[in-house]
């Protein structure tokens, strides 16, 4: 019995050392490719069909190619216990998670990335109905998620919801009638309405209803983290990110880039507020606190009471810096929100 429970604890020790080991950066690009968990039926976001994979496998794909490797899906339902795969091992990337630092505190070994979007939510209405803003939403019911970040916002707007189990319910309420509009994530109302005519999809650009979204690793897994970083940011200043997100409606039509000598809006104080939350959301991460500067290892530079001027800061955020950690945000934040970045930061007192 004795010699059993020794020889089964061997067993457990080179067991979890063999495991160990099949982990990392290395030991992926040894074995030649990465787990990417996946909901085989999540569109737009992922799908096992090969024609429509989902923004998310492409996303994967894309970032398995720049790391040397090839990507193989993990199919899960991700309302099932959703982050368990990647904590017992059975994957080794996590698409779409919150780059937020609430979630990180909450999920202590998880290492989420820069965000490669924001996710935020759109109206979607008849095209005839009217409906363009928030405001043109009182006095008629709009379908929502049940327990959703729509149906607080509408209740905190004291606007008439229908409350709908599910995005593609409250979808439904609105090609029926119930409903005079929905309130939904844009990437659901993209993919949902595609292809219809007779609907509107109207993006909304409001802090509290944008969610920076990247992709999660085991904390443990430092290497793999950090190419992921190397990666996106090489995806995101090529564009071919932005792409992707594009192609299914994920992001919101970007604004074009203005003429090289035309004058760039003023912003209202007001907006500096926003710009401290979108900061918090988008920037932070690798720039800290404030723009205190030194994230992503020491080596980003403190932004706090930028002076390089508004255009400048403007067009190093949509276009991204070569040969820096710096990605391009065009496609993800829109001029007047980058603006409301710029205003903020430039609002801080000097240290």
């Amino acid at each position: 019995m004795r010699l059993a429970l020794v020889i089964l604890g061997i067993l457990i020790l080179y067991g979890g050392v063999a495991l160990a080991q099949q982990e990392g950066l290395e030991a992926l690009r040894h074995r030649g490719y990465v787990r990417v968990c996946a909901d085989p039926s999540n569109l737009p976001f992922a799908s096992a069909e090969a024609a429509t994979p989902g923004f998310e496998v492409e996303l994967a794909r894309l970032i398995a190619r720049e790391l040397g490797i090839e990507a193989r899906m993990e199919w899960h339902l991700t309302f099932v216990r959703a982050l368990q795969p990647l904590r017992a091992g059975k994957c080794d990337l996590f698409m779409g998670l919150p780059a937020d630092e609430r979630f990180t505190e909450g999920n202590p070994w998880i290492s989420v990335s820069r965000p490669y979007y924001v996710m935020g939510h759109a109206l979607v209405a008849q095209a005839d109905a009217g409906i363009a803003t928030p405001d043109d939403l009182r006095g008629k019911r709009v379908a929502i998620d049940a327990a959703s970040v729509a149906d607080f916002y509408l209740f905190d707007k004291g606007i008439e919801r229908g409350i709908y189990k599910g995005q593609a319910a409250a979808f439904r309420a609105v090609t029926t009638g119930e409903a005079a509009a929905a309130l939904l994530w844009l990437p659901v109302a993209s993919w949902l309405a595609r292809g219809d005519t007779t609907l509107r999809v109207v993006p909304l650009s409001e802090a509290r209803l944008e969610f920076p979204i990247g992709a999660g690793v085991r904390r443990r897994d430092r290497d793999l983290a950090e190419a992921i970083e190397r990666a996106l940011e090489r995806l995101q200043s090529s564009g071919e990110a932005q792409a992707v997100l594009a192609r299914y409606g994920a992001v919101a039509a970007a604004l074009a880039l203005p003429e090289a000598k035309a004058a760039v809006p003023v912003l209202a104080p007001a907006s500096s507020e926003a710009g401290r939350s979108l900061f918090s959301t988008a920037c932070s991460h690798c720039h800290r606190a404030e723009g205190i500067g030194g994230g992503v290892g020491g080596g980003v530079p403190a932004i706090r009471h930028y002076e390089g001027g508004q255009e400048k800061f403007l067009r190093i955020v949509q276009n991204g810096k070569k040969g820096t950690p710096m990605g391009a945000f065009k496609g993800i934040l829109t001029q007047e929100e980058i603006l409301s970045i710029y205003q903020y930061l430039t609002s801080l007192p000097r240290q």
